[in-house]
């Protein structure tokens, strides 16, 4: 397993990539100077050697010989040593001052920039030297030898300006490379602390710590990564919150039939009452509330989990209004009004009929809780929108409170606490509503304004989604 952390990883990354740079960048400045600066000399020495071929071969062409050359050198100033360098030599003589040799066809030395040398043998290396034929008539008459600073082996101020770019170079790079340690250090420390954090918050809300939340610090890639681990822990708070929730009221809606029913049944074991029909009716309807609730609860968590089946068919407008009829009948004999707004007739409506009736049933029960039975008034309208067969259902009632809207639609919720639930029902009604329509692939909503009244919205796909 490799233990390399990546505060190490990045800082390892930083420093090679500077050292990298730093050694090619300084590599190739060294090479050009140092082939540049060759150049420059050899230009130099070439212009030196045909300034001295020159005057060599004028004073042969002169005299017929070379005999008095070094008087004559001195005396037009070539050997001087006062003499000051051309090109940037400063105050110190040029190289050639005192490195330049003039030897004869039997290699004796003829002149020289050092005046001992005249008149003996040459014993120099000639590697050191760049060498110039002089010729008079086709022939040559004499050599001259200009001192070359750049020969291997030769300690010069030339060969030591090319040394120090080479050491210059080379504590650049490690300078470079202290630099880039503490710019790696630093850089690996600010990337790796949001990573740091968010890895202490994951740890912490993997062991139930569900209120655990990252700062939005660093760059915009760990914002965006914070915010959504915020999203993901805030969402798992709430449904956390919201499993609390129906934990307790599941428990609260069973308590009172399971308490009625063990409380009649007590009372038979005891003999203080006895089994009349219509304790034996109380009895029947409390185990039918409980069936009917077990039932709703489970048809809930199928909707939910995606594993609730539904016959999917072409139906009419005409036939969702049939099988509302019963219900109509009971707001006609309670005087409220109905009214139905059908935009097409011929409208298709691909959805399970006995899912989406029950659905329409859930809505209406519930607009018919909500309505006054003076001038009562329930809305049911099927119109077209877009990909969509959008229902509504509306009534005048007393409305919603807009702090209870976005919570309808959860299981056992109610917008007054202190309602019974013999007045409120169940209080899966909606939540049924809402599972049945995003199995069919459609949404839910409502809109309510307090003393004005409720709307329900739904959507259907249009097509069967075949």
């Amino acid at each position: 397993m490799n233990k390399t952390g990546i505060t190490s990883r990045i800082t390892i990354v930083i420093i090679l990539v500077a050292v990298l740079s730093a050694g090619l960048t300084g590599l190739l400045a060294y090479l050009i100077t140092k082939q540049q600066f060759s150049r420059y000399v050899d230009l130099g020495t070439a212009s030196l050697g045909e300034r001295f071929t020159a005057e060599v071969g004028d004073y042969y062409e002169h005299n017929g010989d070379l005999i008095g050359l070094q008087p004559y050198m001195e005396s037009r100033s070539y050997f001087r040593e006062d003499k000051k360098g051309p090109g940037g030599f400063g105050d110190r003589k040029p190289y050639w001052a005192d490195e330049v040799v003039i030897i004869d066809t039997g290699n004796k030395v003829v002149a020289s920039s050092r005046g001992d040398l005249v008149g003996s043998q040459l014993t120099m290396n000639e590697e050191d030297f760049t060498i110039f034929p002089v010729e008079s008539d086709g022939n040559k008459i004499a050599e001259v030898y200009i001192f070359n600073p750049l020969k291997r082996g030769v300690i010069s101020m030339e060969n030591q300006y090319i040394n120090s770019i080479a050491s210059q170079t080379t504590n650049a790079i490690f300078i470079t490379i202290a630099l880039a340690l503490i710019i790696g250090v630093l850089l690996a420390r600010r990337i790796t602390r949001p990573i740091s954090d968010l890895s202490a918050a994951i740890h912490n809300l993997a062991r139930g710590e569900l209120d655990s939340r990252v700062e939005l610090t660093g760059d915009r890639e760990f914002v965006q990564l914070a915010e959504d681990f915020n999203y993901m822990a805030q969402q798992l708070y709430e449904h956390e919150q919201t499993r609390n929730s129906l934990v307790a009221n599941i428990a609260h809606e069973l308590r009172t039939p399971l308490s009625i029913l063990r409380g009649q049944l007590e009372a038979l074991q005891t003999g203080s009452m006895e089994l009349t029909d219509q304790v034996k009716a109380s009895l029947v309807d409390e185990i039918i509330r409980l069936t009917r609730l077990v039932k709703e609860l489970e048809t809930v968590g199928l909707a939910e989990s995606g594993a609730l089946r539904l016959n999917i068919e072409n139906i009419q407008p005409a036939d969702v209004l049939e099988r509302l009829l019963p219900l109509r009948l009971v707001m006609e004999e309670e005087g409220i009004e109905f009214k139905a707004d059908i935009a097409e007739e011929n409208l298709d409506i691909y959805a399970d009929v006995n899912r989406l009736t029950q659905v329409l049933i859930n809505l209406l029960s519930n607009a018919m809780q909500h309505t006054p039975r003076e001038e009562g008034v329930i809305t049911f309208s099927i119109s077209k929108m877009g990909d969509f067969i959008q229902f509504s259902v509306g009534d005048n009632g007393p409305g919603i409170p807009e702090k209870d809207l976005p919570y309808i639609f959860e299981r056992f919720y109610r917008t007054d606490e202190a309602r019974s639930r013999g007045e409120g029902g169940s209080g899966l009604g909606l939540a049924i509503a809402k599972s049945y329509i995003r199995a069919h692939g459609g949404i839910i909503w409502a809109e309510s304004e307090v003393g004005i009244g409720s709307v329900f919205h739904f959507n259907l796909p249009c097509n069967s989604g075949d």
